[in-house]
């Protein structure tokens, strides 16, 4: 989501650019343990004026941070779809096929969709399809040929037939439905769920409660299933107290012969933190972890009750309801948790001057580089995240070597500044 508050937030005035990215580093890591990696695009790219609720259009940058921190799949249907009509659906798939990012759930003609529906994903020698559809869009429609993909049983038929015969292993259902606000799946959501699962659909992932709802892995007629409810606030401006954060959920598929099970599924509780950093202020995407040790004052007295007040809320809802998944938290020892506290510490890296930010989304280049922002609104392009100067030389050596560009040095990165150590 982008309200009003995010997209103030996210302005640098010493630029006059909109910078995400330092809100997405904690989660990164998590989203490049796996293969495929999905994302709810719950606003349109319809350009300026930027706005939040009710009629969405937020900065392309938001789309770009989403790249670049991983996510390689963005679903467009849901009830924000058609918020800046026919030319908020276009430009949404402009922006994202200039990323070149794959993405499904609306359409700018009936072709296209012929095209490119069921999105198909094929990785480890398993065909995975993909489906995205929504309850409604607000009582705001577009204008033929543009298709938006709700929820309608016919359609959703026709649409698993021909995930069968374009030869897919694992069918993956992307639904945007239920009340928004309640704990638990209402009626709606049990009946199309069912349905899914009565057409022979293997996952059911849900979106637009606004609140964590339970995850079950589970027999259905004996087939193994997943169902996740509602993943919650992945990123938002709300604040009451169970729309504070939301729910990452992995799983790992395994294909035995021409079967194809779920080996395990594992979530992360995520609570969104907003942080004025000087100039900037990140709406920070935090996993559980114990910030406060290695930048003490990160999360305040009064964040830090709220965070663990949902963190409780969260973990006493799966107790309940939820089957079949594990927590998951960011250890200290872990890769994850050494990166966290270099981040909250201070690290080292190198500077890229004269930066192209473009080289994030890179396909081959981008995996080694991030982007941060100094308390006084200067941006740069790093690579590495070091503990000393010896290590970062090697990663030096490495960019030079690359040619991205002959304006090179090492510096070492705090939460407040960017310091030049060596040219």
């Amino acid at each position: 989501m982008q309200h009003d508050g995010q997209i103030a937030a996210a302005l640098n005035p010493a630029t006059n650019t909109y910078d995400y990215d330092d809100g997405y580093k904690f989660v990164k890591p998590i989203i490049n343990q796996y293969d495929i990696r999905v994302a709810n695009l719950e606003v349109t790219l319809a350009g300026k004026p930027y706005k939040g609720y009710p009629q969405f259009s937020a900065p392309d940058e938001l789309a770009e941070v989403l790249v670049s921190s991983g996510f390689n799949v963005i679903l467009t249907s849901n009830n924000h779809s058609c918020d800046r009509g026919d030319k908020g659906v276009i430009r949404t798939l402009d922006v994202l096929d200039e990323l070149g990012v794959m993405h499904t759930g609306t359409f700018r003609n009936q072709a296209e969709r012929d095209a490119n529906y069921p999105l198909m994903i094929e990785r480890e020698g398993m065909k995975i399809a993909l489906l995205n559809y929504t309850y409604g869009t607000n009582g705001l429609t577009v204008k033929a040929p543009l298709i938006v993909n709700y929820i309608d049983s016919a359609v959703i038929k026709k649409d698993v037939q021909r995930a069968r015969e374009l030869k897919a292993d694992y069918i993956i259902c992307n639904m945007h439905w239920g009340i928004e606000y309640n704990p638990l799946p209402n009626n709606y959501q049990k009946k199309w769920e069912s349905y899914c699962y009565e057409l022979g659909i293997d996952m059911v992932m849900g979106n637009h409660p606004h609140v964590v709802q339970p995850t079950e892995h589970k027999t259905v007629n004996g087939e193994d299933k997943l169902t996740v409810w509602s993943l919650g606030n992945f990123v938002s401006n709300m604040s009451i107290r169970y729309t504070r954060g939301g729910l990452m959920v992995g799983t790992t598929l395994e294909k035995k012969g021409t079967d194809v099970k779920i080996k395990d599924v594992e979530h992360h509780f995520i609570y969104v933190l907003k942080r004025q950093e000087g100039k900037t202020k990140p709406y920070y995407i935090l996993p559980e972890f114990d910030y406060n040790t290695y930048r003490p004052g990160f999360v305040s007295a009064e964040e830090e009750k709220k965070m663990n007040e949902f963190f409780a809320d969260s973990r006493k809802l799966y107790a309940e309801h939820a089957k079949g998944t594990i927590e998951s938290i960011v250890q200290k020892e872990s890769k994850a948790g050494e990166l966290y506290q270099n981040y909250l510490k201070g690290y080292y890296s190198v500077s890229i001057g004269d930066p192209d930010f473009k080289l994030l989304l890179d396909k081959n280049i981008g995996r080694y580089l991030h982007k941060t922002v100094s308390h006084s609104g200067n941006r740069y392009l790093l690579s590495g995240v070091c503990k000393d100067i010896e290590s970062a030389k090697g990663v030096e050596q490495f960019i030079r070597d690359l040619k991205i560009s002959d304006k090179v040095s090492i510096v070492y990165v705090t939460p407040e500044e960017v310091k030049v150590v060596s040219q």
